[in-house]
């Protein structure tokens, strides 16, 4: 079998009913053979393609090449996300992918109930959270012997430098103050000057957010590719801010918005305008088991089908929409939701709104997008220019600093730094939701009962506790924390007022699900707020 015969096979098995584009396909078979061909030692591969294009075909397919041909460049495989919603499909796709071919697809990351700690599946799907923290000696599995702990300085670093890896949607390796992207390239170059294979998989991947994660494996760098924008027909309605008032009830249609609460206010809104039409909601604050019937309810059924979202929506549905509604955000994520249309359609039409205040996102950002739409001169480089990530960056040059001492202490096969390490300027605990209507000091629930959220919560301002707290005092100023369990289920105990210091110390609380939980997710309300790139 060819290169090119298993990615047709690939397309085929993810999509039976798919038309093969030959020429699209020759690309593809071009790109992959390149990576195929040259990974026997430390190579960057950059993977710059509008989107639809078929990048996931294109990095797959030399990893199972080595099973066909039985000439092996890596035994495993990790394929890391930026955001736990592109798990959900990514999995079903992959495992379409390896039908027939044995090979066991895993994932570790923090929604999983059972942690691998990245050592088992040959194909490992993970997050950049749990691949960092695993080579950074955070996410190790440890155990008692001889009552000592032990097993915490056996770091996976050997299994990853030995792997195929791959970051998907790279441009989302960012955040408020650039840590991640300082961070993340410190730890690739490391492993690709050790002889890794990596590769970074975007359509909106900057240029200067690219020299943050490369500057230290340049020479290892190999373009492929074509670094293009897919052009879309658009309409920037500058002044006007985006209301269900402006949307028009018609199927095959996506709305993607800056914040939760904007995204739930339209949901409601348009269910109750668009009768007869299947309104669904996704956001990072609806639980798992909710997200995939949300996805498996839209997937055949997109001609009837008003989709409303946040930034979950940017990345990793392959659907192909007609038309779209979207506030104004920066440049590569405004990028990102151009590309959730048109990709089989001519006649796809996105309609972008202004807006009054630029939460979540930096103020310079959405400023620097809007006058680059204005120009009609769309290049991220207008945007994310040196002096502009300069800036940003000041304001996470201590947690940055921090991760570089961290890591000036970590050495292979002693026992990891006791000293906090942080990937992103911010953390998370798990907000544990339970059906059970008693209000009782103590309350016991099954463990089937239990759906859970992961809440992120920044290292550099206060707002996501506030807005934490706010969910709590409708709630009822109260929830639990964990006791302990046996086989009739597990033991919560009441506690009134917030105390953030706990929450963060134990990771986690427990909330009655039908006080904070319906329908169109987590009830957050988002108040008003300044982003200005400054402390």
């Amino acid at each position: 079998m060819s290169l090119a015969e298993l990615i047709r096979d690939l397309i085929l098995k993810w999509n039976h009913n798919a038309r093969i584009d030959e020429r699209l396909l020759k690309m593809q078979e071009n790109i992959a053979n390149n990576i195929y061909e040259e990974a026997n030692s430390g190579k960057l591969f950059l993977l710059r393609m509008p989107s639809g294009k078929g990048k996931t075909e294109i990095f797959v397919s030399p990893f199972l090449y080595q099973f066909k041909k039985n000439e092996f460049f890596a035994g495993r495989m990790f394929i890391i996300e930026p955001v736990h919603a592109l798990l959900i499909q990514m999995r079903e796709r992959i495992k379409k992918y390896v039908q027939g071919l044995d090979i066991p697809v895993g994932e570790d990351h923090g929604e999983v109930e059972s942690p691998t700690y990245l050592y088992t599946a040959p194909i490992t799907l993970t997050t950049i959270d749990s691949f960092a923290y695993g080579f950074l000696a955070k996410r190790i599995m440890k155990w008692t012997e001889y009552n000592y702990e032990t097993g915490r300085y056996i770091l996976p670093v050997g299994i990853i430098a030995n792997s195929y890896i791959v970051f998907d949607e790279a441009h989302l390796i960012q955040d408020s103050v650039f840590l991640s992207p300082r961070v993340m390239g410190k730890i690739i170059c490391n492993l690709v000057n050790s002889g890794s294979i990596v590769v970074f998989s975007s359509a909106t991947l900057p240029n200067k957010i690219l020299d943050r994660l490369t500057s230290e494996c340049k020479n290892k760098v190999v373009e492929l590719g074509e670094n293009t924008i897919r052009e879309v027909k658009y309409e920037f309605r500058e002044g006007k801010e985006l209301s269900s008032n402006e949307i028009e009830c018609k199927g095959n249609t996506i709305i993607i918005v800056n914040t939760i609460s904007k995204a739930r206010k339209i949901y409601y809104e348009l269910k109750e305008k668009c009768k007869g039409y299947n309104v669904k909601i996704l956001h990072s604050l609806v639980i798992k088991k909710d997200k995939e019937k949300v996805y498996n309810e839209i997937k055949n059924n997109l001609d009837n089908t008003i989709l409303i979202g946040t930034q979950t929506l940017e990345v990793g549905l392959d659907f192909d929409f007609r038309v779209l509604y979207t506030e104004l955000s920066p440049l590569d994520s405004l990028l990102q939701r151009l590309g959730r249309i048109g990709r089989k359609s001519s006649d796809s039409i996105a309609y972008i709104y202004d807006v009054s205040n630029s939460a979540p996102y930096l103020n310079i950002l959405v400023e620097k997008t809007r006058n680059t739409i204005n120009k009609g001169d769309i290049n991220l480089d207008n945007v994310y220019d040196d002096e502009t990530i300069h800036k940003i960056e000041t304001n996470g040059d201590a947690l940055y600093v921090q991760f570089l001492e961290y890591v000036d202490n970590l050495h292979l096969l002693s026992y990891p730094p006791e000293e906090d390490v942080s990937v992103r300027p911010s953390t998370y605990i798990t907000i544990y939701l339970v059906d059970n209507t008693k209000e009782d000091e103590i309350i016991k629930v099954k463990k089937e009962d239990i759906d859970s959220v992961k809440y992120s919560i920044s290292l550099i301002d206060n707002y996501s506790v506030k807005r934490l707290r706010d969910l709590i005092n409708a709630h009822g100023n109260y929830y639990y924390i964990y006791i302990n369990e046996d086989k009739e289920g597990i033991y919560l105990k009441k506690k009134e007022n917030l105390n953030i210091s706990f929450i963060m110390n134990n990771f986690s609380i427990f909330l009655i699900k039908n006080k904070v939980y319906d329908d169109a997710g987590l009830k957050i309300i988002d108040s008003e707020r300044n982003r200005d790139g400054r402390k």
